[in-house]
């Protein structure tokens, strides 16, 4: 209204000048004695013009006014969307710096938007949003805020050897993480892509292998993550709850973010490949010993059979991870993790890893390797590969990889036992970034002694990530 009154005000001054004008003309068209039918067309043709100017300059005000009226909606919106912020965030704590002014740079940092893009929202060049497209956030949590994370992947998998040709779901993890304050967080992530499985214990009556038992197998759940984390000090964080164990480089990297699929040791369950993205539930301590070396040590149940179960025994596993990343060779990664079992007995085989990572990323190109051996009761396995991935473009990835594995060091007389090893080409077609890309996967599986025989497998991904 401020606006609308001070055009009127100018508006008028504007006709009070003019006024003395218009009594001229007045007087001049009275005084035809004095004044030629010339004069008399100049004077009226000035007079238009006046008119026309003052018209145009009515025309005017009325837009600025009404830009005036939109622009300050759009800041009265946001000054309410700030306050039910301010509101619903807890008190500061004594001691605190207090609140700084509201400009657009504060508005920005609260509303998780660009400084820029409030500030142009604000000019009343461009102020063309309209009020309702303003709204509070959809989302409400009790205390603190939460933060929504996911992966999907679709597969077409293709190949010989008995591999039936097959779409599927390979993962569809649904990720929740929230921060009640600077020092508490939560997080829970659930798979509803996993299968649900059976373990089954067999015995032999009379010379006949039956079944003895039978139970869910609770790693093929759908609840992946559950944990609490504590971050008191930078230098020794807490988690709480179920989560990965800390082994292996790949086991520990999130499946959106690698170039193909895990490790044989890692993703080859059916014959003891579980040396890697496995979860277990205990405690864990984390953190940076320096700038060039992190840890991460915890105490589990087990080292991943009591994934979303209870202990069976009082026995517990324990697990740890140390990676040094040397300044004098930038890019370069070396690292060990490992898991001791704590003893063996009947009711629990014992179950050990030990391995031993590296990783080098500079520019476009990426080379990493591990090896991971271990036993499970009597039964002692070992695998290793090594990846070299190179970046043409922004948008194109080409891959080559060798991958083996050996689920049975002592033994190699049947399927089960027998070492394979993968000859892995491919690409990755990065659509946005690393947050929709398209994987293509030629694979070469082969075994020892022709106990299974070679085979070709073709292997596509559309994957998004966010």
């Amino acid at each position: 209204m401020k606006l609308t009154t001070h055009a009127f005000i100018t508006l008028s001054g504007l006709l009070l000048i003019l006024a003395p004008l218009q009594l001229e003309v007045a007087q001049q068209r009275t005084s035809t004695s004095q004044t030629t039918a010339s004069d008399v067309q100049v004077l009226r043709r000035q007079v238009e013009e006046q008119n026309a100017e003052i018209l145009q300059l009515k025309t005017s005000l009325l837009k600025q006014s009404e830009q005036q009226e939109k622009q300050q909606h759009l800041l009265d919106a946001l000054q309410q969307r700030l306050d039910q912020l301010v509101a619903s965030a807890p008190p500061p704590a004594t001691g605190e710096t207090p609140a700084a002014p509201r400009t657009p740079e504060t508005v920005a940092q609260a509303e998780q938007v660009p400084a820029e893009q409030v500030k142009k929202e604000t000019q009343p060049e461009t102020v063309t949003a309209k009020t309702e497209d303003v709204r509070p956030n959809a989302v409400e949590v009790g205390i603190g805020k939460i933060k929504f994370n996911g992966l999907l992947q679709t597969w077409f998998l293709a190949g010989n050897g008995g591999l039936t040709d097959t779409f599927r779901i390979r993962r569809a993890e649904l990720k929740f993480t929230g921060e009640i304050s600077p020092h508490f967080k939560w997080t829970v992530m659930i798979d509803p892509a996993k299968a649900l499985s059976l373990n089954n214990t067999f015995t032999t009556v009379s010379g006949t292998t039956v079944l003895k038992d039978t139970s869910v197998n609770q790693a093929s759940r759908i609840l992946q993550d559950g944990f609490i984390t504590l971050s008191y000090f930078k230098r020794a964080n807490i988690n709480a709850g179920q989560f990965k164990i800390p082994l292996s480089l790949e086991g520990l990297q999130s499946s959106g973010q690698l170039d193909t699929e895990r490790a044989l040791f890692a993703s080859d369950r059916a014959r003891g490949g579980t040396f890697g993205d496995i979860r277990d539930v205990g405690i864990m301590l984390y953190g940076p010993l320096s700038k060039e070396v992190d840890y991460q040590i915890g105490v589990f149940n087990g080292s991943g059979e009591s994934q979303n179960d209870l202990d069976k025994n009082d026995q517990k596993a324990v697990a740890g991870r140390l990676v040094v990343r040397p300044s004098f060779i930038r890019g370069l990664q070396l690292g060990g993790s490992g898991v001791w079992g704590n003893g063996q007995r009947a009711d629990r085989p014992r179950r050990d890893r030990l391995g031993a990572e590296s990783m080098f990323v500079r520019g476009p190109f990426t080379l990493k390797g591990e090896l991971m051996t271990g036993s499970d009761g009597a039964i002692h396995r070992r695998g290793y590969y090594g990846h070299f991935a190179y970046k043409f473009d922004p948008k194109f990835q080409g891959i080559f990889r060798v991958d083996t594995w050996d689920p049975d060091i002592a033994r190699e007389n049947n399927a089960a036992s027998a070492t394979e090893r993968d000859y892995v080409a491919g690409f990755n077609y990065f659509i946005r970034e690393k947050y929709f890309k398209l994987q293509f996967n030629y694979l070469r599986k082969t075994f020892a002694n022709g106990l299974i025989p070679s085979r070709n497998v073709l292997l596509l991904n559309l994957q998004t990530w966010w």
